[in-house]
């Protein structure tokens, strides 16, 4: 069989199985599988770049040179992979940069004080800022340490580059915190897009709205 076919098949049984736990709240294993699914995109990124550059060889050697050698530079294979350059926590880096510059405009300062995760606002309590890419279509799966912060910003960044953010107030967590799953000293998120706006999927409920905690970031003063 092909090697891309497999690649392509592999990675559609991953979605699959993505879509099947993450339907039935098993975040571990979401988890795992999109660590999965994340390298097999590579894979058939290499594939790709790999078929170009052998076609790029046989015309080149299929030309007759005139006088001078010609030295052929190969074109990017997919321009739309241009984010791909920046690694993953570079790009987390960067959204979670921006956020924290739109909150300094609105007067609003968070001090870094772990991980480059957790900030502190300005009346002493702990801010996790969680940052994810659309590895699925309409999800997002993120994590904060347990134990580690007050309140919550999930910031959801879409395959088009948008990025959506989600303001969860301690009293979110008063409410929910001991309801949401944990693993390996994180507390997990699982956040979908549906009709009715963003969710955080809640066990034992139909989903919490992202915005129905916080309208505004009044909350991080």
């Amino acid at each position: 069989m092909d090697a891309l076919i497999e690649l392509q098949n592999e990675k559609n049984n991953i979605l699959s199985s993505i879509s099947k736990a993450a339907s039935e709240g098993k975040t571990d294993l979401v988890l795992a599988e999109s660590e999965k699914l994340e390298k097999i995109k590579n894979l058939i990124s290499r594939h790709s770049q790999i078929i170009a550059e052998l076609e790029g060889l046989r015309n080149n050697s299929s030309q007759i040179p005139e006088q001078k050698t010609r030295r052929i530079i190969a074109k990017p294979v997919d321009e739309s992979r241009s984010r791909q350059m920046l690694t993953s926590r570079e790009l987390g880096e960067k959204i979670r940069s921006e956020f924290l510059s739109h909150r300094e405009a609105e007067g609003i300062h968070l001090q870094l004080i772990k991980n480059k995760t957790i900030f502190r606002t300005g009346s002493g309590k702990r801010v996790g800022i969680a940052v994810a890419t659309e590895r699925q279509p309409n999800r997002w799966f993120l994590g904060l340490p347990v134990g580690g912060f007050d309140h919550a910003v999930l910031l959801c960044q879409r395959e088009s580059g948008e990025v959506i953010d989600i303001p969860l107030p301690e009293k979110f967590f008063e409410k929910y915190g001991n309801e949401m799953s944990e693993s390996k000293g994180q507390l997990k998120f699982n956040v979908v897009n549906k009709g009715s706006g963003l969710l955080v999927l809640v066990p034992g409920t139909d989903g919490i709205n992202g915005k129905s905690f916080a309208s505004d970031y009044a909350f991080l003063l």
